[in-house]
C-alpha cells in the first residue's frame, strides 16, 4: 500500500477516534452537570428543611420561655404574695395532695418558687420586663435550677441572654449564628444531639474545564457526599420536630395549669376576705380553696422545674413523660411526680 494511503487510512482513524472521545467526553460532561444540579438541588432541599424546622423549634421554645415569664410576673407572684399572708397551714391530712407526691410543698416547692421569683426580680426581669430572643430561648429551653438556682444572693445572674449565647446549640437554635459564622448546616449538626456532620459541602458547577471523565467522576463524588448530607439533614430535622413537639405540650400543659391556678388563688383570696388568714379557722370549703391553690402552684413549680434540652443541647428523654404526667395530675388523675 502506498505511504501516503497508509498515512490517510492512519489519520482518518485517529480523527475518528478523536471524534469519539469528543463525543464521550462531551456526554460525560452533560451527566456530570446534571448529577452536579442534582446534588446541588438535594443539599438546598436538606437545607431548607432543617431551616424550618429550626425556625419552628426556635418560636417554640422562645413561647414557652416568654410564658414562663409572664407567670412569675403574673399569677406566680400573686400565688406567694395571697399564700404568705395564712398563718397555722397543715396541708398533710388534704385528699387533693393525696394525688401528688413531689414533696413537701410548704417547706421545698415553696422556697423554690419563692427564690426562683427574687433570681429574676434581680435579674431586672419583673413586671414589665421583657425577654430578649437569646434569653427567651434559654427561659424556655432550661429548667428553673439550671438558669436561677445558683442567684441565691441575686447577682450571680446579669443576663439570662448570657447562657443561650454561651451554648452553641441555643445560639444556633436561636438565629444560625453558627452560620454566619461559616459553619453552616454541618456547624449546627456537630452541635445538635451528638450529629457531627462532615466539612460544609461543596458543590462545584463548573466542570467544563476538567476533562469529561474526571468531570463526571467528581460529580458523582458530589452526589455521594450530597446524600450523606441529605441523611444527616434528616436526623438533625427529626431531631428539631421532636424539641418542637414536646416543648408545645409543655407550653400548652403550662398555660393550663397557670389558668388553674390563676382561678384556685381568686377563690382564696375569697375565703381569706371571709374567714381570715388563720388556716385552723377555716371551713373545709376554705381549706379546700388552699388545698387547691397549692396543687396547682406545685404543679408549676414541676413545671419549671423539668428541662426541655439539657446542657449539651439534647432533648432530654424524660420530659415527654413527664409533662404528661403533670397534665393528667392536673386533671385530677394519680401520677407519681419525683423530682426531677
Amino acid at each position: 500500500m502506498p505511504l501516503p494511503l497508509i498515512i490517510g487510512v492512519a489519520a482518518a482513524a485517529a480523527g475518528l477516534y478523536g471524534a469519539a472521545k469528543g463525543v464521550s467526553g462531551a456526554i460525560d460532561h452533560s451527566n456530570a452537570k446534571d448529577l452536579n444540579n442534582d446534588a446541588r438541588s438535594m443539599v438546598e432541599s436538606a437545607n431548607q428543611k432543617v431551616e424550618d424546622q429550626r425556625q419552628n423549634a426556635n418560636k417554640t421554645l422562645e413561647d414557652y420561655g416568654q410564658r414562663k415569664l409572664r407567670a412569675f410576673n403574673g399569677i406566680i407572684a400573686e400565688f406567694i404574695e395571697t399564700y404568705e399572708r395564712l398563718k397555722n397551714v397543715q396541708l398533710g391530712q388534704s385528699p387533693e395532695l393525696d394525688k401528688l407526691t413531689a414533696g413537701d410543698f410548704s417547706n421545698k416547692a415553696l422556697a423554690g418558687l419563692r427564690q426562683d421569683y427574687q433570681a429574676l426580680m434581680d435579674a431586672g426581669l419583673g413586671l414589665g420586663a421583657g425577654l430578649g430572643g437569646g434569653a427567651a430561648l434559654a427561659f424556655g429551653a432550661y429548667n428553673g435550677t439550671m438558669l436561677l438556682a445558683t442567684a441565691s444572693t441575686g447577682t450571680a445572674i446579669s443576663s439570662l441572654g448570657g447562657v443561650a449565647a454561651t451554648n452553641a446549640t441555643l445560639a444556633w437554635l436561636g438565629g444560625g449564628s453558627l452560620a454566619a459564622g461559616g459553619y453552616g448546616m454541618a456547624g449546627g449538626m456537630m452541635v445538635l444531639g451528638g450529629i457531627v456532620a462532615g466539612p460544609a459541602l461543596a458543590i462545584f458547577g463548573h466542570v467544563l474545564g476538567n476533562k469529561g471523565e474526571e468531570a463526571l467522576n467528581n460529580a458523582r463524588s458530589n452526589m455521594e457526599q450530597a446524600r450523606t448530607l441529605r441523611d444527616q439533614a434528616q436526623l438533625m430535622a427529626d431531631k428539631l420536630k421532636a424539641i418542637n413537639t414536646v416543648t408545645s405540650l409543655a407550653n400548652s400543659t403550662f398555660s393550663k395549669i397557670s389558668a388553674q391556678l390563676r382561678h384556685s388563688v381568686a377563690e382564696l383570696k375569697k375565703v381569706i376576705e371571709t374567714q381570715g388568714v388563720d388556716f385552723r379557722d377555716f371551713s373545709e370549703q376554705g381549706k379546700d380553696a388552699v388545698f387547691r391553690a397549692v396543687k396547682f402552684a406545685q404543679l408549676l413549680k414541676a413545671m419549671i422545674d423539668t428541662p426541655i434540652l439539657d446542657k449539651d443541647g439534647n432533648l432530654v428523654l424524660s420530659t415527654d413523660k413527664r409533662v404528661r404526667d403533670i397534665a393528667a395530675v392536673s386533671s385530677g388523675q394519680k401520677a407519681n411526680l419525683d423530682p426531677v
